[in-house]
């Protein structure tokens, strides 16, 4: 936490309290759209797998909804083409699938009556296998090796002592593995596991069933690539086979074809204009980045900005919401 840190709580606080938020809502959050980004949201409070606790999620819905108007993704992307005349509406969208979007946020959403939608890696549902990004962090969570040495990463006698020397290596890992294509990174990681032995429970993965209970009810359902490798990263025929098989599975079963899209990892270097073009090929109508921002008309549809989640501070989250505050990415996060 830095120094600064209490002071823009406390000032937050003021402005919520105050009505100067209520105020400048009506007054100057015309003509944008607050599309907002979650990933894990439980009470686990593990840093190897970082989540928004439920009470600061359910909180976050409450303020939502008493103050904004919450309409489905669709609606919202629609009204943003249109001009986006009047003042500001917000969609909820949830990356990756994991058992607690089934067990926390669905019933969540269901006790508030809002709308979501989920876009999905297929891998997990399909194979009952965790994404490679997930069973990076198992590994490193559970590691029972002292130290890490992968000189193909560029990692010389990396210690494994304790949580924090764990956290770091996890994130400079992460890192580097996002650089490589996907028979580098499946190499890197079954390298990884048989340097580390990692021991540990099972990983859980949300599973069709599942899935199909989610589609049901609020939640829609949107492609994320199949195994949530950066598309930037492949060749012309492997983006097409991990996007077009991401959104087949979803509809073969589910049977809704999806409609929107969101980039893994969504940064400018992990999707260009070959997977662009792929999307517009497949019939998507618009997809989403990681870029952290208000969404506005006249922006391109395919590439679309939201707002991270991962404020604990509702005041700091209202005052983002109103675009009056900067929150950095979730570094320890990989969409």
């Amino acid at each position: 936490m830095t120094p600064a840190a209490p002071l823009k709580r406390a000032m937050a606080w003021g402005l919520l309290r105050s009505g100067a938020l209520r105020m400048h809502r009506s007054q100057f959050e015309k003509g944008r759209a607050i599309l907002l980004l979650y990933h894990r949201v439980n009470d686990e409070g593990d840093p190897f797998f970082p989540a928004l606790p439920r009470a600061v999620f359910a909180a976050q819905l409450d303020y939502l909804a008493s103050r904004y108007r919450v309409e489905p993704l669709d609606d919202v992307v629609a009204w943003l083409a249109g001009g986006a005349e009047g003042p500001p509406r917000v969609a909820f969208t949830i990356d990756d699938g994991y058992p607690d979007t089934f067990e926390v946020v669905l019933p969540e959403l269901e006790r508030h009556g809002l709308p979501a939608t989920l876009f999905l890696a297929t891998a997990p549902p399909e194979t009952g296998e965790p994404l490679w990004t997930d069973r990076t962090r198992w590994i490193l969570r559970y590691a029972t090796a002292s130290t890490l040495e992968m000189p193909a990463l560029g990692l010389w006698q990396s210690p494994l002592d304790g949580q924090v020397s764990r956290l770091a290596l996890l994130k400079r890992v992460l890192r580097l593995l996002k650089a490589l294509t996907p028979p580098e990174i499946d190499r890197a990681v079954h390298a990884l596991e048989a340097a580390l032995a990692p021991q540990g429970p099972p990983l859980r993965v949300l599973g069709w069933e599942q899935v199909r209970r989610l589609a049901a009810g609020p939640i829609v359902l949107g492609g994320h690539t199949h195994r949530h490798y950066m598309l930037s990263r492949l060749d012309d025929r492997a983006l097409e086979e991990e996007v077009s098989t991401g959104l087949r599975l979803i509809e073969e079963r589910t049977g809704a074809r999806p409609r929107g899209f969101a980039y893994p990892n969504g940064e400018p270097p992990d999707y260009d204009e070959r997977a662009i073009a792929v999307l517009r090929r497949l019939g998507l109508r618009y997809a989403f980045t990681c870029r952290h921002a208000l969404a506005r008309p006249g922006q391109d549809p395919f590439q679309l900005p939201r707002l991270y989640t991962s404020e604990p501070s509702l005041a700091l989250f209202a005052t983002r919401l109103a675009g009056l505050g900067k929150e950095e990415p979730w570094e320890a996060e990989v969409s």
